[in-house]
């Protein structure tokens, strides 16, 4: 005979609950998240959710676990529903919350609830920096004021801080290129809390704030400027030459030639004896070449402010800027066509080579 798992008295063969005892368990469940919905609304006083979560404990079977849990539902609600400006009481309310529950943080937190709400409130309090509301050092005060509360790991906080940067780097590049006063922001911004706009994870490959360092970089080489971002590259360099950008898990194609003789026996065969068979006339054809893209293998491709150089496992070739007669655009790559004798073309793929061209252009 087994017990109920929430009165703890017999509940029959091959029973673990009473029919009645789970019954009022769902329905306290149901009082609680009512009751924190109530709260987060300002409709329930801190005081009034203490005696509801009290009464879940006593009279419905609540566990600490159970508590957690819509606790934990319910903040991911209340996150979802509200917006920056962030005031001194939404923080206050996340306090009172953690008072009034009682319950360890980390169990609350099993979910990730109070992190993605401390993300939240950071990204809009950087928000608030982007558009002239608040000085950076003041949106940094109040952010590690609110993690104090809700403590992020580094790799959180940085998480938050660059989503929040991909989203002024979506709005600064609407119409192409930053001002300078917008140039500005983002270079305090990535300076000050110590993020990066090159050598990104891949998670970030292609997003805004990759666009936001080509567009920094490209900035400066029309201002006929150094170029205040430049990326580690395991390539030598020559004299005055700078690695821009990188490119990795690119494929390069290299064009060949494949040439065959086609053509056809004239005249005509008869049998001198058994298993000899003499021909008459001889074979008349012609030389075809016919040519191909050879897959060259993976490797990483590099932007210069001379060159472009690709490093793969098998192959690697550096193509002067100066030796580019011309380049075909490709959704996922481009073609390149160069001066020279027997010189063959070059495809890349992997990538989008807006950001090489305009180099190009700018060079």
């Amino acid at each position: 005979m087994g017990d109920c798992k929430f009165c703890g008295k017999g509940a029959g063969l091959f029973s673990h609950a009473h029919k009645e005892c789970e019954e009022k368990h769902i329905q306290g469940i149901t009082i609680l998240e009512g009751a924190l919905r109530s709260f987060f609304k300002n409709s329930t006083p801190p005081q009034e959710l203490q005696k509801v979560v009290l009464l879940a404990r006593q009279s419905y079977f609540a566990s600490e676990d159970d508590i957690a849990d819509s606790t934990s539902k319910c903040i991911d609600e209340w996150a979802n529903v509200i917006h920056w400006p962030f005031h001194t009481q939404h923080l206050q309310k996340v306090k009172d919350l953690l008072s009034c529950i009682t319950i360890s943080y980390s169990k609350i937190n099993k979910s990730g609830a109070l992190d993605r709400l401390c993300q939240k409130m950071l990204r809009g309090f950087m928000a608030e920096y982007f558009t002239g509301q608040k000085q950076l050092q003041r949106s940094l005060q109040i952010s590690e004021q609110v993690m104090r509360t809700m403590p992020l790991t580094r790799q959180q906080q940085q998480d938050a801080y660059y989503e929040m940067l991909g989203q002024a780097g979506k709005n600064y590049l609407k119409n192409g290129l930053m001002s300078p006063s917008e140039q500005q922001k983002v270079d305090e911004y990535v300076s000050t809390l110590g993020l990066s706009l090159i050598n990104l994870p891949p998670s970030l490959k292609g997003s805004h704030i990759e666009e936001l360092g080509q567009s920094s970089i490209l900035s400066d080489l029309q201002a006929g400027r150094p170029p205040r971002y430049n990326i580690q590259a395991p390539i030598i360099l020559t004299r005055g030459e700078t690695a821009l950008w990188c490119y990795n898990n690119v494929t390069m194609y290299q064009e060949k030639v494949r040439k065959e003789f086609v053509g056809s026996h004239s005249g005509f065969s008869f049998r001198v004896m058994k298993g000899v068979t003499y021909r008459t006339g001889g074979f008349k054809g012609h030389p075809v070449e016919t040519s191909y893209m050879e897959n060259m293998g993976l490797g990483s491709l590099y932007v210069t402010n001379k060159n472009i150089i690709f490093m793969g496992q098998s192959r690697s070739i550096k193509v002067p800027y100066t030796k580019i007669i011309g380049i075909n655009p490709y959704s996922d790559g481009m073609e390149v066509q160069r001066d020279g004798n027997n010189v063959k073309r070059l495809v890349f793929q992997g990538f989008d080579c807006s950001f090489i061209l305009n180099v190009i252009n700018l060079i």
